[in-house]
């Protein structure tokens, strides 16, 4: 990582980065960084990687501590998974995934997937049959502020598509509020159909016929997947196919800026140390951002952070003998719209969708609680949480007894919220990158909260930092 000069003083060599944290960001592009050259040392805080992409493992029972799936959007995370050689621990669901319920009236309603499937459905009423048909018609945006999400569909499709659709959709994603997030930027490819093509459904017809120009593999053929074992082989993978060891329990004290490179000093358990790298990637979180401090001969600003809300979110992994449910569980899982004054976000039918998640005769799902919506709920302590979930889905679901695995998992800070206005806070990122060469920001709070879309950002990263040196 150094070399000597002819004095005898070490410097910093160009292809050397230090990463802060250890999530599926940090280790993605370390990685990435590894393979075209660079000598890399990662820095955690905690004894394992993989932060919120764990896995739990009890008697024949799987629980995630985060997220259970991965879409395979882009061909960078094919050919990753396949560099790891982890093709064939991938295990994808079978037709089941692509159904999925609505709760209306306390009923499981499926959301169609055809305009014939749409126009049938006692989901959504005849006004909003009538506003999708004359969605083509309705006028590009055309004044200056941002629009929250809820603002931009209700102008192009109306409130019950509002209501029975996008709402739960972002409480099942962000587990946001649709009237705080931003269409621009929480929904980026939804927002972009009307500012390309003047209309949603002309815009999706016009640009299913463009050839695909990107590495980005089309959302209809882009397959979902998680791991045999749960997601976490992914991030431990990583970890064990780079050079340096991971260097755990590592809380980052300072971080100063030098004539070339970058001086880190972390403590380790109880011993101070630091790290010199030409290049420095900060891949925690948006909310823990404000708490480094960086000395420079500039006034670097990390305060923003905290302009970022998250909001807490509880899942509960409840596993149940086949006979204890009525529902046949037969699709993805269900997502509770706001309209339906009920406790729970939704739920994921875990073992639907992958095997192994479940003993022989048994069933998991996974309940969410808390969010945007009703973010107190998901502080409860565990017993209360667990009745609250009982509650919603014995009469939703038709569950009977007590389930016979239980594992919680409690995020006070969970997802970062793209609310409107969040472009500034993206501005702020990419000035203080201009500004501050050598220092690199990855994570969730960039360019999507999705599995897939953190990888890719990490990975665009690292490769800004190899172009920037190959320059």
């Amino acid at each position: 990582m150094f070399k000597r000069t002819g004095s005898g003083k070490l410097s910093v060599e160009n292809n050397s980065a230090v990463v802060i944290g250890g999530g599926i960001s940090g280790l993605t592009a370390a990685y990435r960084l590894q393979n075209s050259g660079y000598s890399v040392t990662v820095l955690e805080k905690s004894d394992r990687v993989g932060g919120a992409m764990y896995t739990h493992s009890q008697n024949g029972w799987l629980a995630e501590y985060g997220p259970n799936t991965i879409l395979e959007s882009n061909t960078k995370i094919k050919n990753l998974i396949s560099k790891l050689e982890l093709d064939e621990e991938k295990i994808s669901p079978g037709l089941v995934s692509s159904s999925r319920f609505i709760v209306k009236n306390k009923k499981l309603l499926p959301l169609p997937l055809s305009p014939a499937e749409f126009l049938t459905s006692p989901l959504f009423n005849w006004k909003s049959k009538f506003n999708i048909l004359k969605e083509p018609f309705v006028s590009k945006w055309q004044n200056n502020y941002e629009e929250s999400l809820s603002e931009f569909v209700q102008r192009r499709l109306g409130q019950n598509i509002l209501d029975y659709a996008i709402n739960p959709f972002v409480a099942g994603v962000y587990a946001g509020d649709p009237q705080k997030l931003s269409a621009k930027h929480a929904l980026p490819k939804l927002y972009q159909l009307e500012q390309d093509f003047g209309s949603l459904i002309k815009g999706q017809i016009k640009k299913a016929k463009l050839p695909v120009e990107s590495d980005d593999i089309p959302r209809n053929m882009a397959k979902m997947f998680s791991f045999k074992n749960g997601l976490k082989v992914l991030p431990e993978t990583l970890a064990s196919k780079l050079k340096t060891p991971v260097e755990f329990n590592a809380r980052v004290e300072k971080i100063q800026k030098l004539s070339e490179g970058w001086e880190i000093t972390y403590n380790q358990k109880n011993e101070i140390k630091t790290q010199k790298a030409d290049h420095l990637i900060y891949a925690g979180t948006g909310h823990q951002l404000a708490s480094f401090k960086i000395i420079s001969d500039k006034v670097i600003d990390l305060s923003f952070g905290n302009e970022i809300e998250y909001p807490p979110v509880a899942t509960l992994t409840l596993g149940f003998h086949k006979n204890q449910i009525q529902h046949d569980l037969n699709g993805f899982g269900l997502l509770v719209p706001e309209v339906e004054n009920l406790k729970i976000l939704g739920t994921l039918f875990n073992s639907s969708l992958f095997p192994y998640r479940a003993p022989d005769d048994h069933v998991t799902i996974t309940v969410y609680i808390g969010g945007v919506r009703q973010g107190e709920l998901a502080l409860e302590i565990e017993e209360k949480r667990l009745d609250i979930a009982l509650n919603d889905l014995t009469m939703l679901l038709g569950i009977s007894g007590s389930p016979a695995f239980t594992f919680h998992k409690k995020w006070t800070k969970s997802i970062p919220q793209y609310n409107v206005g969040y472009g500034d806070i993206k501005s702020k990122f990419q000035c203080l990158e201009k500004d501050n060469p050598g220092l690199y920001f990855t994570g969730n709070y960039r360019k999507g909260i999705s599995v897939a879309d953190t990888m890719l950002q990490a990975i665009q990263t690292a490769d800004n930092i190899i172009n920037t040196n190959n320059h």
